[in-house]
């Protein structure tokens, strides 16, 4: 395969794979950008919760869930490294091939000159015109001639583009080679915060274990805590589905537009904003054993969101405010219905809605409640039906982060 074939396949290659592999470096870089982001705010977190001199579960969450970001993290370095590690492979093909270009079309060069030079020696041009056996003969070695020298001014402006090329191209080799040496420092940067936040995850768990007894007592108080608002909670919805079934002879039967609401709810889940700007989740849906302290379960109809003091609280879909309630220990409480759906907030305080009110999507209900520095919000959902209504799990419904 000649030199030149070889750097059009080449070019070829980089001319349909470039603008993808470009693509990839950017989607990359945005993707670091947002782990990041996510890496700060979770450590500005865990700053806030150190403030009440106590080592607490939604620390030791949010500390997993840095880890998580993290190697995240240490992934999108490791497939940005491999991507310019194939840039760099390219260039280095590309700066040979174009070498070889070079050398080729010089030495070809080199023979036209010394060509030109024996037939200028030997038959002057215009005797080799001159000597023609007629006029036509004579303008096609005019021709002839010129078309030679016009190859020649050719050949020498196609060298010079092909050593431009070439400079560029090991311009380029030399920053991809900067960048990654940039990129694999930051790679060991991250890696050593990854080993110091697993040592502080051993510690936290270590002092949480010191203080079992203390802290099983203090888990057990929390978790009857939680069951009180819970059933609170299940209540005040069970006594809005016998109500609406009140309204139609004892049966749970939708309106028309209440069906509309409930279809278009339905077609956003996956997709539903989350009930606060930034957060953690440091309590996940349904049953689980406790993280620490064996014998204690959670029981959770929802999701808890560690976020900002004073961050506001957002609805995450067009509804119609059904109840606003408050539960001792647990601030204001707000139930919005969306057809055969609700969602719940609770936790709130300075809530500016009323029972009946309309609210759409993403407009602000409330301010998460602070108690002692920690600003948890608590999010559920739930589907109601003739029988029972039934909780949701809510991180299926919202946008994953």
């Amino acid at each position: 395969m000649s030199a030149s074939l070889r750097l059009s396949l080449l070019v070829l290659f980089i001319a349909f794979g470039g603008s993808l592999l470009a693509q990839s470096k950017a989607d990359l870089q945005a993707q670091r950008n947002e782990l990041n982001k996510k890496i700060a705010y979770t450590q500005k977190l865990i700053k806030a919760s150190k403030a009440d001199q106590e080592v607490s579960f939604e620390q030791l969450r949010m500390l997993k869930e840095q880890i998580r970001y993290r190697q995240q993290l240490l992934n999108s370095y490791e497939k940005e490294i491999r991507t310019i590690n194939s840039d760099i492979s390219t260039s280095e093909q590309m700066i040979v091939e174009l070498e070889r270009k070079i050398a080729v079309m010089k030495e070809e060069y080199a023979a036209m000159i010394y060509q030109a030079y024996k037939n200028r020696q030997n038959h002057d041009e215009l005797m080799y015109i001159f000597a023609a056996s007629s006029f036509n003969q004579a303008f096609k070695r005019f021709k002839f001639l010129q078309e030679y020298a016009d190859y020649r001014k050719r050949q020498a402006n196609e060298i010079k583009d092909t050593q431009i090329k070439l400079e560029e191209r090991i311009v380029s080799l030399e920053a991809d080679k900067a960048s990654k040496v940039v990129l694999l420092d930051e790679k060991a940067a991250e890696a050593a915060s990854l080993r110091d936040n697993k040592q502080e995850i051993e510690q936290v768990i270590a002092q949480l274990k010191s203080e079992e007894d203390k802290l099983k007592k203090k888990q057990q108080q929390q978790e009857q805590e939680r069951q009180r608002i819970n059933a609170a909670i299940r209540r005040i919805i069970e006594e809005e589905l016998a109500a609406e079934k009140k309204k139609n002879d004892g049966k749970y039967e939708l309106t028309p537009e209440g069906k509309i609401i409930s279809a278009e709810f339905e077609k956003n889940k996956g997709n539903l904003p989350w009930p606060v700007l930034r957060g953690v989740i440091t309590s996940r849906f349904g049953t689980q054993p406790h993280p620490t302290i064996p014998g204690i379960t959670i029981e959770n109809n929802g999701i808890d969101i560690s976020t900002e003091a004073g961050s506001g609280v957002l609805a995450v879909f067009g509804g119609t405010v059904t109840s606003v309630f408050s539960i001792p220990g647990a601030g204001q409480n707000v139930i919005i219905t969306h057809g055969a759906y609700k969602t719940v907030y609770t936790g709130l305080t300075n809530v500016t809605f009323s029972k009946g009110d309309q609210i759409e999507m993403g407009e602000r209900i409330g301010t998460v409640l602070t108690v002692n520095n920690k600003s948890v919000s608590h999010f559920e959902v739930w589907k109601m039906n003739s029988k029972s209504p039934s909780p949701q799990n809510p991180e299926l419904w919202i946008r994953r982060k």
